[in-house]
């Protein structure tokens, strides 16, 4: 369908002697409030124009001026999504419209890919391309830890590149912002260990048989770290109340007796906070204050809520790590019997093949039921410790 779309400038990189642009859509209601587009996951859909260039770059002429957090337009813009570049789009015109989305932690957090805990599969630096077909998006923001940049000497053009912590594991990736590389080749030193901050991932072009890990660009909360980067921000001052209610709709809004019953009912079925910003238009600490004012109405602090939330995130990790698991054995499978391997070993594994063949099983349920006397003759009592059964309710829809 072909129609204009908007999007937050979330990054501007290098990208084979021209740029790449992608950003968070956003839409705009009656009153002309933006509000970000979201997959029903909850995650921010991402726009990244193409250009008719072979390799879709953005003409350096057309894309240096454009900034971190600029509003653009795309005309006439039409998804054309490949794996693993789900996100791509082309247009007929991009415009780059005035105004400035207002830089605060606040807005960050909204950018944020909340849904993945690890980077593009898993911690190594590129991902094969047969593998790529699995994924379902080639952009994140996230908000690392431990960042630092630094300069690759080991080979024979020095890489610019960065070191941090996402959810336990390590990466380590290059860096294509042009802006922070700039102010970066200046002073190393003074960019080496780096305050808090946030981060733009991609996964480029396919490369000698790899899609590689990307940093497309390194957002500071203190813009003024990058040289003049303020230069295009609005001169009059905005009060934080309208940044809120930019952010927010419904920011400082009543709340309404139908509000306060949804959010019983979708805290019930296990909402997350960033699902209920989502639905009721308010930032977090407006959420969290209604849901204390309702708990202390109701009396319902109960000891478990301080481990439901990291229960609910633990099993979410886990059946994506199981689901990766058994995608993982099937594509082993399919290769072992491709080459006609029954046995491969190597320093860390060793992987097996059987083939097909018919198996016994013993129905251990269906031998009480026909043999009760013979059962319970055999069968002695033993003593079990105690435990507990931990079972994820179905989310009704």
């Amino acid at each position: 369908m072909i129609m204009d779309k908007y999007f937050i400038c979330l990054a501007n990189s290098y990208k084979h002697g021209g740029r790449c642009i992608a950003g968070i859509e956003i839409t705009f209601n009656a009153e002309g409030k933006p509000t970000i587009v979201r997959h029903p996951d909850g995650r921010p859909c991402w726009i990244r124009p193409i250009s008719n260039e072979s390799d879709g770059a953005i003409p350096n002429e057309i894309a240096q001026d454009i900034k971190l957090f600029s509003v653009i337009k795309l005309k006439d813009a039409i998804p054309i999504a490949t794996k693993p570049h789900v996100e791509d789009t082309q247009y007929s015109q991009m415009e780059w419209q005035q105004g400035h989305f207002i830089l605060n932690e606040d807005l960050l957090k909204l950018c944020l890919d909340k849904k993945h805990q690890n980077i593009f599969y898993f911690q190594g630096k590129a991902i094969r391309a047969e593998m790529v077909g699995r994924l379902d998006y080639s952009l994140m923001f996230i908000h690392p830890e431990n960042p630092q940049a630094y300069v690759d000497e080991n080979r024979e053009k020095s890489k610019y590149r960065m070191k941090f912590n996402y959810f336990g594991s390590s990466y380590d990736f290059p860096i294509t912002d042009p802006v922070f590389l700039e102010e970066f080749k200046k002073d190393p030193d003074r960019y080496s260990q780096l305050p808090d901050l946030y981060l733009t991932l991609s996964l480029g072009l396919e490369f000698e048989g790899f899609h590689y890990k990307l940093i497309a660009a390194v957002v500071l909360l203190d813009n003024s770290n990058f040289g003049d980067s303020k230069s295009d921000m609005p001169d009059e001052k905005i009060s934080y109340m309208d940044q809120q209610k930019q952010l927010h709709p419904n920011a400082y809004a009543k709340w309404s007796q139908e509000e306060d019953d949804l959010l019983k009912e979708m805290l019930k079925h296990g909402a997350s906070i960033d699902e209920l910003m989502t639905r009721f238009k308010r930032n977090e600490g407006a959420i969290r204050s209604r849901l204390k004012k309702l708990y202390l109405n109701e009396e319902s602090n109960h000891w478990f809520d301080k481990y439901e939330q990291e229960l609910a995130s633990l099993l979410d990790l886990k059946k994506d790590i199981d689901d990766r698991i058994v995608a993982l054995r099937k594509d082993l499978l399919q290769q072992m019997e491709l080459h006609g391997e029954e046995k491969v070993n190597s320093t860390r594994f060793t992987v097996s093949y059987s083939p097909p063949k018919t198996i016994m099983q013993f129905d251990s349920k269906l031998f009480r039921e026909e043999n009760q006397e013979l059962f319970v003759k055999y069968c002695k009592p033993i003593q079990k410790a105690a435990s507990i059964v931990v079972r994820r309710n179905n989310k009704e829809e």
